[in-house]
């Protein structure tokens, strides 16, 4: 009885933190690839994870080499992404979310608009 209580709490504490989590950290999850210029060097693709991890790639002139870190919502338009190994160790990246949906997702920095792809 008192395993079968504790096992409907921790449901319950489950869908709680789901239903916090806003619509923008959900859609975020997932590959994203560049589908247009940036200005600078740059990762080609995110790889926004669960737990709040991040993969970063970089491929190009006949090479890839990768970043990982994590990524946190300042608030539900405002991400900070901090490289914590890898070819962009030590960068931190704050980005605006101007447009995210199934497909898009747009980032604003200071200087440029970033255009992503969701890849499968």
């Amino acid at each position: 009885m008192k395993n079968k209580f504790i096992n409907v709490c921790l449901v319950i504490l489950i869908f709680m933190v789901i239903g916090c989590s806003s619509k923008n950290e959900r859609l975020l999850k997932g590959k994203w690839t560049l589908a247009g210029r940036m200005v600078g060097v740059a990762p080609t693709s995110f790889w926004f994870k669960g737990g709040g991890s991040v993969i970063a790639p970089w491929e190009g002139q006949n090479q890839a080499v990768e970043s990982s870190g994590k990524y946190e919502f300042i608030d539900d338009t405002h991400l900070k992404v901090q490289m914590l190994d890898g070819y962009y160790e030590g960068n931190i990246y704050f980005f605006e979310i101007i447009n995210l949906d199934q497909d898009e997702l747009i980032f604003r920095t200071e200087y440029q608009e970033i255009k992503l792809r969701r890849t499968p």
